[in-house]
């Protein structure tokens, strides 16, 4: 599949808080790139680098090449705005066609992204003296600001140890693996992303599966484009180790698949008879025909042969991939389906049958692999689909799924990703009951540690919310959960509020009452947060404090839960201006005071994860405030508000120093890191000056 890159658009946002370019991208790869590539990019010596890391205050951080197999989308996303296409590529060591396949397979970051801001080359060059002066006052600054503590991607987990006993109430207990890859977890050894400290944490705490995506031409062989499948043979060996490494925890491996993939139009000259729905320049491979139900089951069962540990697969068929004919048609949202053959046919008859074909490749080899079918995005067509799922496959719905609230005197109801606001929702509890009617079993899609409301905490202190869902969820007969989307698998507390439902006795000798009260309040708290899922995804919330603060107005939109900008309109979605900023203000003020129950001195995973959280919401409100006061010409309430803005900065930088989990998210990798925070310091400096 070839993959193009996405067009440049506007000019770059200037960084005017520092003296210059090069300087600025010094500042930023100094983090994550050794020094002798940056010079290598910058077309300069390495003492010339050596010596801008030492003008600015720099630590000499010694990345090797940590960031470059670890964080690679942490630094593209920070070199969006300073380097062109061609300096990327050489500052990654990568050719436009791998990079491509990365923003487009990376759990869709080019649509994360955005269009490439146009930036012009970025070149070394000697410093005027008003340069020279300013460059001064960033050393100055990074005097005071302290990056020592916990390194990057150094995890530690201190979970309870849980003793189950009596009836099992979830089969499976399914969560993504906390530093996952989503695109290479087969071209790696598992022990580089998925270490048995993790494994060993998940096992305590009741945890039974890890799921990752699979995308079947790189696992199996795909006849219709053979090229695809290089290497397949290799990453079902690392499968099949990964599997039997997660047999030792108790723990089964599952694969998230949209299948099968579209191809560009071209590709079906050698099979015209297979092409479905034109989408664009792709089209399906049409699964009314008998040759690709064939693969999808040759696949799957090739799979289960060569791993059989594998605990399942679970689908999305109407997902942002285009798969089969109805993935994106059949409705008002989509339009018509241009497929003869399944145009013809329900919505429910061509996805029951696609599900259905992964299950029978699946059964070939065991008929205890699981076969989840989610049904995200089946809106008006579940219940047509639901009723031909075939017999054997366990029907997904995510829990929240249309649960109303009124926040802030705006009605609405959720779609998902929320831990504000509880489920089940009435159309999950709807999906389950006729699921039930039919003869399946029903699973649950659940964020039970974070999720996008502050996804850059990974273990939001609220297990009684937590406690009181999954006991609603038991309640209405469900028997699997999927705990986390790719956020959400940090192992920790708020998990084991979960787990203590897992099976009808739970013993945690008391680790889990010790902050029952402080968590009650921030449950209460959590409840004002101005939920709606457009500001999930494109608010100010998940970037809090690494948000630069802009002293003109940018132009430029918020993108999905990557770039926040300045884009307030975005952020605050249905929400009136005022309803927002007191709703984030009702949120800290109810923050504030499950923190005041916490000790002072005390050092606990609750306690660092509750300010965090904290750092996230009140820089929320600070950020409103300075945008809403810098658009007014009120420059001493700016000010004010940038003040404050720089000290939870600060303090959202010694609380990474404690957790080096705070501000990673497996899908973007660190979301922001200790030198995203260092040039927010500066950044709020600058802004104070003017």
């Amino acid at each position: 599949m070839v993959f193009s890159l996405p067009k440049p658009g506007k000019t770059a946002i200037k960084l005017s808080h520092f003296p210059t370019g090069h300087q600025a991208f010094i500042f930023r790869a100094a983090e994550y790139i050794p020094k002798e590539k940056i010079a290598s990019v910058l077309g300069t010596s390495v003492s010339n680098v050596e010596r801008a890391i030492c003008e600015m205050g720099l630590p000499d951080y010694a990345p090797k090449d940590l960031w470059l197999t670890k964080g690679y989308i942490t630094i593209i996303r920070r070199m969006w705005h300073i380097l062109p296409y061609g300096q990327l590529l050489s500052l990654l060591d990568t050719d436009e066609s791998t990079l491509a396949v990365i923003l487009r397979e990376e759990d869709f970051l080019d649509v994360k992204l955005g269009n490439k801001p146009i930036c012009e080359p970025v070149r070394w060059r000697e410093l005027t003296p008003e340069e020279s002066k300013r460059t001064a006052e960033i050393r100055k600054i990074m005097e005071g600001v302290k990056l020592s503590g916990v390194a990057p991607f150094d995890f530690s987990y201190n979970v309870p140890e849980l003793s189950f006993g009596g009836r099992e109430n979830f089969e499976t207990r399914m969560i993504y693996a906390h530093s996952g890859l989503y695109q290479h977890a087969f071209d790696v050894d598992s022990e580089s992303f998925c270490p048995d400290s993790q494994l060993e944490a998940y096992r305590r705490l009741g945890i039974n599966g890890i799921w990752t995506q699979g995308v079947l031409s790189s696992l199996a062989y795909y006849p219709f484009e053979p090229s695809l499948s290089k290497g397949y043979e290799a990453r079902l060996e690392r499968m099949r180790a990964f599997s039997e490494r997660l047999a030792k925890y108790g723990i089964k491996l599952y694969l998230y698949i949209n299948e099968p993939r579209s191809l560009p139009v071209g590709s079906f000259k050698k099979f015209p008879e297979l092409m479905g729905h034109v989408r664009e320049k792709d089209a399906c491979l049409c699964t009314s025909a008998e040759r690709v139900r064939n693969y999808l089951s040759d696949s799957i069962e090739a799979i289960c042969r060569r791993v059989p540990n594998i605990g399942g697969f679970f689908t999305i068929t109407r997902s942002e991939n285009t798969t089969n004919c109805y993935s994106h048609s059949g409705d008002a949202a989509y339009g018509k389906c241009s497929c003869k053959r399944c145009a013809s046919r329900s919505v429910g008859e061509v996805i029951g049958e696609a599900i259905g074909a992964v299950l029978r490749g699946a059964r070939r080899v065991n008929d205890k692999i699981k076969v989840f079918a989610w049904s995200w995005q089946w809106n008006e067509h579940n219940r047509d689909i639901i009723r031909h799922l075939p017999k054997g496959v366990i029907l997904l719905s995510q829990s929240e799924l249309d649960v109303p609230y009124s926040i802030g005197g705006i009605r609405g109801r959720v779609v998902d990703y929320s831990m504000s606001i509880t489920g089940p929702g009435e159309r999950a509890k709807e999906e389950w009951r006729l699921a039930r009617e039919l003869g399946l079993e029903c699973a649950a899609k659940v964020q039970v540690n974070t999720t996008w409301e502050a996804s850059t905490v990974p273990a939001l202190p609220v297990s009684p919310s937590v406690d009181g869902h999954i006991e609603k969820i038991k309640e209405a007969g469900v028997r699997h959960l999927l705990l986390s989307w790719t956020l959400g698998g940090y192992p920790s507390q708020t998990i084991a509020a979960a787990a203590r439902h897992f099976y009808e006795y739970c013993e945690d000798g008391g680790a889990l009452s010790a902050y029952r009260g402080a968590e009650e309040q921030f449950s209460r708290a959590f409840s004002e947060f101005p939920f709606h899922i457009s500001t999930l995804y494109r608010g100010i919330q998940n970037a809090g404090p690494s948000n630069l603060l802009f002293p003109e107005r940018t132009g430029y939109a918020a993108t999905m839960t990557c770039f926040a900008y300045d884009d307030l309109d975005a952020w605050r979605s249905v929400y009136p201006i005022d309803v927002f900023e007191n709703q984030l203000k009702r949120l800290c003020e109810g923050w504030e005071k499950g923190l005041e129950m916490l000790p002072e001195d005390d050092s606990s995973e609750v306690k660092v994860m509750a300010e965090a959280a904290y750092c996230l919401f009140k820089s929320s409100l600070n950020q409103v405030k300075y945008i809403r006061a810098r658009d007014g010409g009120r420059k001493s309430e700016a000010k004010a508000a940038a003040l404050d803005e720089l000290r939870i900065t600060e303090r959202m930088l010694s609380l990474m120093n404690k957790n080096a989990a705070i501000g990673y998210e497996a899908a973007n990798h660190y979301y922001f890191s200790k030198g995203q925070l260092a040039e927010k310091i500066i950044n709020c400096h600058y802004v104070l000056s003017l």
